[in-house]
């Protein structure tokens, strides 16, 4: 027995709206207001009942793809959570993902993007870049085809083009006050067991506004409680170092106010450095990391405590402000988006 089709009427009668009302939130129709909660409720309705635009159809009568394309390094982890994001908005608006993979902030092979935008097969771009990725002459590119566009961590400090952006100050406040005894209040003074920061750095990472964000923001956190900052610096491509680290600051004591690490991808290497100086990690050393890169947190004994970088959210919001430009057209301002960090409570802190 076949399936009945779910059809706009069915879910505006579960939502409690007008058919008009569910086109308003499908197609993000301007000039219509809706308000957040009615939004949600319609959303909501789409996904109980599994209701899903005949994309066909839809592109006939307007003359648009349907299909938006998302350009990044498909083995990097973080594209495949923006992928997440990007797929739940897109189903919700009957929309497509064509991925395009390419380097995290290459420029050389960004050029067919434009190519699939002329030829009709995709009504937008969303980009996974680099936190240092700033090419100018490529958005140049961008704005004289009239593309809609959004680069996820690039442009930080260029407003030519739209981008999401991660609030990284904000993300190591949230850390320190948590690793500080959850109040923000460490002791004052020079001598405070205030955490020590480890950056832990790569060729690539060299500079980039996100790192330079972070240690900003250490400093700060820091002389707002007149503590003196203890940060140390380490290359990621060695490991090793990590245990000679612990060792040679257990000793002057400068871990008794815990460790914030810049990059989760590097604690399981952490903890084996512990590990092999009988360190017990959230008793003896206790540990943070500035982000989830890995969403490894649960897998690690004991649970990391870390602060989650909202990927996820940032995919959802790029596919909304793609098509926030395609009904303003040439005429809608770029957008800077900032999104907040959350907090996971492990048992390492």
């Amino acid at each position: 027995m076949s399936r009945k089709r779910v059809t706009s009427f069915d879910v505006a009668r579960r939502a409690g709206v007008s058919r008009s009302v569910v086109s308003a939130v499908l197609n993000n129709t301007p000039g219509i207001g809706v308000s957040e909660e009615t939004r949600e409720a319609v959303l909501e309705a789409i996904r109980e009942l599994d209701y899903h635009v005949d994309a066909q159809a839809r592109s006939m009568k307007t003359g648009k793809s349907m299909c938006l394309a998302a350009y990044g390094n498909l083995k990097h982890p973080l594209f495949l959570q923006l992928l997440e994001g990007m797929q739940k908005s897109c189903e919700a608006r009957g929309y497509q993902i064509l991925l395009c993979s390419g380097s995290r902030g290459g420029g050389q092979d960004r050029s067919k993007l434009l190519t699939l935008y002329h030829q009709r097969r995709i009504d937008g771009i969303v980009t996974f870049d680099d936190t240092s990725y700033c090419d100018t002459a490529w958005a140049e590119e961008v704005i004289q085809a009239g593309v809609p566009y959004i680069s996820v961590e690039g442009f930080a400090e260029y407003d030519g083009v739209s981008s999401i952006q991660a609030d990284y100050r904000g993300s190591i406040a949230l850390a320190l006050d948590h690793l500080a005894g959850g109040t923000g209040s460490a002791a004052a003074g020079p001598s405070a067991a205030v955490p020590l920061y480890l950056e832990m750095a790569s060729q690539a990472s060299s500079g980039n506004w996100a790192e330079r964000n972070r240690r900003e923001a250490y400093a700060e956190w820091c002389a707002r409680r007149s503590c003196t900052p203890r940060l140390l610096q380490l290359e990621e491509s060695r490991p090793d170092e990590l245990e000679k680290l612990l060792a040679g600051h257990l000793a002057d004591g400068s871990l008794s106010g815990g460790l914030l690490i810049n990059w989760s991808s590097s604690v399981p290497d952490l903890y084996r450095a512990a590990w092999k100086l009988r360190l017990r990690i959230g008793e003896d050393l206790r540990v943070m990391a500035a982000d989830n890169t890995i969403r490894g947190h649960k897998l690690l004994v004991p649970a990391l405590s870390c602060v989650e970088i909202p990927y996820g959210r940032m995919g959802a919001e790029a596919v909304e402000a793609v098509l926030r430009q395609m009904d303003g057209g040439r005429d809608k301002q770029p957008e800077k988006i900032w999104l907040q960090a959350s907090l996971h409570r492990g048992e390492s802190v």
